[in-house]
Parts: structure tokens; C-alpha cells; sequence
């Protein structure tokens, strides 16, 4: 079906029209634009979108919304959050701009002579009047831009008013339980209702890719995403992201959806037992030729299933690391070794792991080692503003800057980067440690400065954004990173881009990129700064530094340029295709097995881990 959408004037400027048509002819499926409310009820379509003038919508938000609706039966209709208030509180104004509703639902309410549908939140609140519920709620952003904040205003004291006389609070008009994780996740996966929707399907030359990811968390996961996703666009291939996981979804989001911005949040969009049916769907309708799949535990679950419905389609897995919840779960590599027999090629970020892999039982016919690597021509060392952010943490010309950059997590052990900066200024060093990055033991980290009596020399950062972070890294010394686990640490690459002498863990394919003369690499089995206070000795002396700092950022330029990276995976995409076609397509084995576990796997890890809190 095309699906119906109303244009909402309400005293809005032709040309604030004109930009909620243009992204309404952008959506993700296809939409017709009615000009009555007649229009709308007439055709007999199960779902209808009220749109404010001068909104600009998400490209996938229409489909979004559709699903959601399609596989909640009790939600009547649903609104979503804008791309700057992406949580509740934003709610009521979303809901002014942007209404998905059930058309029969919205027949009732238009029939009724008392209530104007002048807004879209004029029926939200007719529904709630009328069932005692508000509207479904999606999380992850459905509104580019809003509406013109005048409108929207006047907008509001009419709502507000209306809300008086219902005497109902803002948070009514909004169920945000509808959209949460639900506690009884007993829907059955064959059962889930497909809504009839056209999608729109961009051509192209390359080939089309579905990234089944787990998120946006902020890391080196997801920076490399962020890299390689629009790197291959740029190649040519359409890229379709979905993400099937809990966390974070929005760090450096914007960059993929600048250049293939068909981004679908499953696990915001569709209860768990229906993301296997809305992934199939995603294949379908874009008539996927490849899908790669990175660290997404669901994904790997859904392998059999996906498999059986789309035996023409090849699957590929790429693994960052070893480390997964492996109380649990057992590692990513290890998933990677078990599902190897539904997948038609694999890529790994380093030699290590390629050979940890083969050791699994993984075929080392269609295993390729793709390092994460990075764009040397961004990532470099040009002198701009050097001074000044020395001087902005308080660090001379002779200060020697340690830098921890990364999640402040406990596999981080970012502890240690405090001890090492307390033992070299015990020992009459000029130092400074600057943190750059957020997490849960960033609080910590504050105290143990603050108990060693060095807190004016530990500068905690935060999250920053690309441009400020390279700006750190070409203000600092020595990279430090102490952790206990990595594959090879995203920032790792930077940080030896920009000419940071790293004095890191041995741990991972570290080793392959930090060599003689461009660093230190440190036992990790020990929980100890000791060693780690051993490998900056090294690089005290400024003479030695200069010739390390140059030598580190040669070895990442000669060997580890992203460019290489996308050949190496875009060719892998097309070598899994090869292999597709040539293998004979049979069931998967274990299909019934991962279809049974699926909703009981995802509530034990989300739900019960939250409630155990």
C-alpha cells in the first residue's frame, strides 16, 4: 500500500509545506499526500500519518512508525522523538508535528463534531479520551528538524488548555511503555503482522548492503562504523544500517545518515520477538545482496532463520574483538566460530584474532584480516593550535602529557594511567594526564587523583567530539592504555597517526602495529602501573621521543591507511557473494533451537540484568 499522509497547515507558510513535502517524498516507502481528512479515511488503509506543516521528517520514519503499530496490536497510534530531545520530555512537541494512527481509530475520532483535527495532537488526546490511552512512544529520533517554533507555541497553549479541561498531565498524552522492553515477550515469531508497505529502493551501481550492528555506543566500534559505512557508500554500494541492541545508537550517528541515511533502530521499532520479521523485512524490500553483520548478539541468533528466507543472500560477520560477556555468552569470536557454517565469509580485525578464529574451527578459505585502520590524511599532526592546548591543561613546552582516550571502563583500567602519572611526578617528572572520554568509572578516576594528591594534574576531558580529539592527541606525548582486553584499540591507530607514542597492553593484534621503535607494549596480566611506568621511561628523553613520535605515525601510514581497509572489505563483500551463489542452499541447522531462545535470551540479558541492578 501507498500509505496516506496529511500535510497539518494550521496557520503554517506555503513554504514550511513545501519542506514537509520534500521529506515526505524522500521517506523510506511510499507515500501519498492527501489534501482532505476525507482523503484520508476514504481508501480504507490501515494506518494514516498526520504530519505539521514545516516538519522535516526522518527518511525512515513513516516505516518506523508503521511497524511499530503493525506489531503492537493494543497501541492506537504513535509519535516519536525529535533529533535534539530524544527522550520524553520532548514528547508533547513531537506529537504536535508527527502522528501515525490506526485509520480506523482516527475515523471514530473525526466523526466526533466536538474535536478539530487542526493538530495532530488533537487526536492523541481523543484517543486518550476515548481508550484512557496515550500515544505509542519511539525512542530514537523520527524528526529531522521542527517545525517553526511560533507555530509551535500557539500550538502548545491550545494543547494546554485542552489538557486543563481533560484535567490530564503532559506525560498522560505519552505511553512510553508501549515501546519499552517488554516483560512478557511471549509473541510468537511466525505470528508477528507484517504491515503492507511499498518500499522505496534507490538503485545501485555496487551492491546493497544491510550493516546488522549492535549500536552507535560510543568507541572504537563505532567510529569505525562511522567510517567504513559512508566510505562504502561513497563506493557506489546502498547501505541499509539496522541496529538490534539496547545501547547507545546515537555517536557519530550523523555521519552514516550524511551519506546513506536508510537507519533503522529495531529494538526501538518492534518488540523483540518481531526484529527477526523486521530484519527479513529490511532484506526484502531492499533487495539486499549482502549482509554485514558486526558484534550484534541477535543478529547471530537470527543467522538460521534469515538464512532460510533469503538462501540467495550472502552473510558476512566481522569481528572486533574476542571479548564479549563471556560469563554468559561465551566471546564474539567465539559466536563467530559457532555460526561459521551460516556464513559465506568472515573478516577480523587482526592476525591474531584471524588465527584465534581458524583455531575455533573457522574456514580460512573465505577469512580475511581487515584492520580497523584509519584515515592518515585526517588524522595527522599539522602543529595547528599546539601551543595553545598545551597551555589551555596547563602543560609547558617540557611537560611530558600522558593521554588516556577511550571508554572509562572497568576492561580500560584506566586506574592505572592515575598510579603511572603519581609514580613519574613522585619521581620529580613534569607530567600531566589528560582523560578524554566518558564512562561509569569517571567518578573514580576523579577520586583516586584526589587521594593521590594530583588532581591538578589530571585533567578529566569527557567525551569530545573528532576535531577537539585530535587536537589532544597532538598536544600529548605518550598515548597510554592499560587495558585488560582489546582487539586492537580504535584509538591505538590515532593516537600512533598523530604521532603519540603508545605504551599500551599486549594484548589483542596490538603487537602488529606497535613495533620496535615506535612504542612499548606491556605484559597485561598484571594489575599493576609498574610495568607501565617501565615502558614510559623510554620516552622521557625529547630526542627519542621526536624520533618515536615520527616513527609511529610512518608504521600507521605505510600499513594501515583506512582505504586499504575498505578495498579489503569491499572485496570480501564480493568474494562472499561468489561463494553464495556456487554453495547449495540448505536449511540451516538449528533453526527451530534459535527461534525457541530468541525472546528468552534478549529478556535474560536486558530485563533481568536491569531488575538484579
Amino acid at each position: 500500500m501507498t500509505l496516506p499522509v496529511l500535510v497539518l497547515n494550521s496557520g503554517g507558510a506555503a513554504a514550511a509545506r513545501a519542506r514537509t513535502v520534500h521529506s515526505l517524498a524522500a521517506q523510506s516507502v511510499e507515500v501519498r499526500v492527501c489534501a482532505t481528512l476525507n482523503d484520508i479515511v476514504a481508501d480504507g488503509d490501515d494506518f494514516a500519518v498526520f504530519v505539521l506543516a514545516g516538519t522535516v521528517l526522518d527518511v525512515t520514519a513513516c516505516e518506523r512508525a508503521v511497524w511499530f503499530l503493525a506489531t503492537r496490536p493494543t497501541v492506537l497510534c504513535v509519535t516519536g522523538a525529535t533529533a535534539d530531545a530524544a527522550n520524553e520530555s520532548g514528547a508533547l512537541a513531537s506529537a504536535q508535528q508527527f502522528l501515525v494512527i490506526r485509520t480506523a481509530v482516527a475515523a471514530r475520532l473525526l466523526a466526533d463534531s466536538v474535536l478539530h483535527a487542526a493538530t495532530a495532537i488533537a487526536l492523541v488526546i481523543g484517543v486518550r479520551r476515548e481508550s484512557g490511552r496515550g500515544a505509542g512512544w519511539i525512542s530514537e529520533p523520527v524528526i529531522r528538524s521542527p517545525a517553526d517554533g511560533d507555530l509551535l507555541a500557539s500550538l502548545s497553549v491550545e494543547v494546554r488548555v485542552a489538557l486543563q479541561q481533560l484535567q490530564l498531565e503532559d506525560a498522560a498524552l505519552i505511553d512510553s511503555a508501549a515501546g519499552g522492553v517488554p516483560l512478557a515477550p511471549q509473541q510468537r515469531l511466525m505470528c508477528v503482522t507484517r504491515p503492507a508497505l511499498h518500499a522505496c529502493v534507490a538503485p545501485a551501481n555496487g551492491l546493497r548492503i544491510l550493516a546488522l550492528l549492535q549500536g552507535f555506543p560510543m568507541g572504537g566500534y563505532t567510529a569505525f562504523n562511522a567510517d567504513l559505512l559512508p566510505r562504502l557508500a561513497a563506493e557506489g554500494h546502498a547501505i541499509t544500517t539496522c541496529t538490534t541492541e539496547w545501547w547507545r545508537t546515537d555517536w557519530r550517528l550523523d555521519r552514516v545518515r550524511a551519506a546513506s541515511p536508510d537507519i533503522h533502530h529495531a529494538q526501538a521499532v518492534v518488540p523483540p520477538a518481531a526484529v527477526p520479521a523486521y530484519v527479513d523485512w529490511l532484506i526484502a524490500s531492499r533487495k539486499i545482496d549482502v549482509v554485514l553483520l558486526s558484534h550484534s548478539h541477535l543478529g547471530y541468533h537470527m543467522l538460521p532463520y534469515l538464512r532460510a528466507r533469503h538462501p540467495r543472500v550472502a552473510f558476512v560477520d566481522y569481528v572486533h574483538t574476542d571479548w564479549f560477556e563471556s560469563g554468559m555468552y561465551g566471546s564474539y569470536a567465539t559466536m563467530a566460530a559457532r555460526w561459521e557454517g551460516e556464513l559465506d565469509a568472515q573478516l577480523a580485525t587482526s592476525d591474531a584474532l584471524v588465527a584465534q578464529l581458524i583455531g575455533n574451527g573457522c574456514a580460512a578459505d573465505a577469512l580475511r584480516t581487515a584492520h580497523i585502520g584509519i584515515d592518515t590524511t585526517t588524522w595527522q599532526h599539522t602543529g595547528d593550535r599546539l601551543a595553545d592546548v598545551r597551555a589551555t591543561i596547563g602543560a609547558s613546552a617540557t611537560t611530558l602529557v600522558l593521554l588516556f582516550a577511550g571508554r572509562v571502563t572497568p576492561e580500560k583500567r584506566p586506574h592505572l594511567a592515575v598510579d603511572v602519572a603519581a609514580a613519574l611526578l613522585a619521581e620529580g617528572h613534569d607530567v600531566q594526564l589528560l582523560v578524554a572520554g566518558g564512562g561509569p568509572l569517571l567518578q573514580a578516576v576523579h577520586d583516586r587523583a584526589v587521594t593521590g594528591g594530583i588532581a591538578d594534574r589530571v585533567k578529566l576531558l569527557g567525551e569530545l567530539d573528532e576535531q577537539t580529539l585530535r587536537h589532544v592527541y597532538a598536544a600529548s606525548d605518550v598515548f597510554l592504555a592499560p587495558s585488560e582486553i582489546e582487539g586492537i584499540a580504535r584509538s591505538l591507530y590515532e593516537a600512533m597517526s598523530m604521532g603519540c607514542i603508545p605504551v599500551v597492553s599486549d594484548v589483542g593484534g596490538q603487537r602488529e602495529l606497535v613495533i620496535a621503535g615506535t612504542g612499548s607494549l606491556i605484559d597485561a596480566s598484571r594489575d599493576s602501573a609498574e610495568p607501565y611506568i617501565v615502558g614510559v621511561r623510554p620516552w622521557l628523553d625529547p630526542v627519542v621521543r621526536m624520533k618515536a613520535s615520527t616513527a609511529a605515525r610512518a608504521q600507521i601510514v605505510a600499513h594501515f591507511d583506512s582505504a586499504r581497509t575498505v578495498r579489503i572489505v569491499s572485496d570480501t563483500l564480493q568474494l562472499a557473494r561468489q561463494r553464495r551463489q556456487a554453495r547449495q542452499t540448505v536449511l540451516p541447522r538449528a533453526i527451530a533451537d534459535e527461534l525457541a531462545v530468541l525472546s528468552i535470551e534478549v529478556i535474560r540479558r536486558h530485563v533481568l540484568r536491569t531488575v538484579a541492578r
